[in-house]
């Protein structure tokens, strides 16, 4: 049996020794294909010519109406433009005038007495005052300009007396004291009260400019002195009129 173990290794060892002598010969074989592939030059070849691509048509408006009639995200959206109508306002109504209730000729210029509407207390204004929405552009014994939302208004003072018989109506034009010391808002001549008792002697409220009414009761006679006033009865065309005055 030995001679056979030994021949059967020799066998092996030739074997061996075959594969190893092919694999060493194919990677040569590799590595010499291999350099000349490294070594042969490649020619570039010419580029294309370069076509510009075509310009697109531009964008139509009428190619989109559908997305403006037909948008799914908005079922009322339309392309037609609704335009409002121009908002007309309706003019503005002027309020009614100022009441006046007498006239004061002061050294300074005149003033007068009015009220925004009767009822409604009074003071004494002059050029460039505001009486409610009325501002007094000019002012003289006779005559007043209102300024109103742009506009002159001219009226005469006669034709603005509150006439009616409310609280602090004059009854009477305007009267202007002589000798320019002041005037005031008049009162309708003395009259008795109605449960026939004569109210005491006094001024009533104050008018403007240090100046107070009569009260309509009043039959104190002119130049009475009550409480630093004095009781000046005025007679004019319309009837006689009074106030209180300070006594100087």
């Amino acid at each position: 049996m030995k001679p056979k173990l030994i021949v059967l290794n020799v066998l092996l060892v030739l074997a061996l020794e075959t594969v190893v002598w092919q694999a060493r010969n194919s990677w040569n074989q590799a590595q010499v294909k291999r350099q000349n592939n490294l070594s042969v030059k490649v020619k570039p070849l010419p580029a294309p010519p370069v076509t510009p691509a075509a310009k697109p048509d531009a964008a139509l408006a009428t190619k989109y109406a559908d997305v403006a009639t037909k948008d799914l995200f908005s079922k009322d959206r339309n392309p037609t433009v609704v335009i409002d109508p121009p908002k007309i306002e309706a003019p503005k109504i002027m309020p009614p005038l100022p009441v006046v209730y007498g006239v004061l000729g002061l050294p300074s210029g005149t003033k007068a007495i009015m009220s925004e509407k009767a009822g409604v207390a009074s003071r004494a204004v002059h050029a460039g005052d505001k009486v409610g929405e009325f501002k007094i552009a000019s002012l003289d014994p006779q005559t007043v300009v209102f300024d109103w939302d742009g506009k002159q208004i001219s009226r005469k003072l006669e034709d603005l007396i509150d006439r009616s018989n409310g609280p602090g109506a004059a009854g009477a034009a305007p009267a202007v004291v002589p000798g320019g010391v002041s005037a005031a808002p008049t009162a309708p001549a003395p009259q008795p009260s109605n449960n026939g008792q004569p109210t005491p002697a006094g001024p009533g409220r104050d008018t403007g400019g240090g100046v107070k009414a009569c009260v309509p009761s009043d039959t104190s006679p002119s130049g009475t002195v009550v409480n630093g006033y004095r009781k000046n009865s005025v007679p004019t065309p319309f009837g006689p009129t009074c106030n209180w005055v300070p006594v100087q």
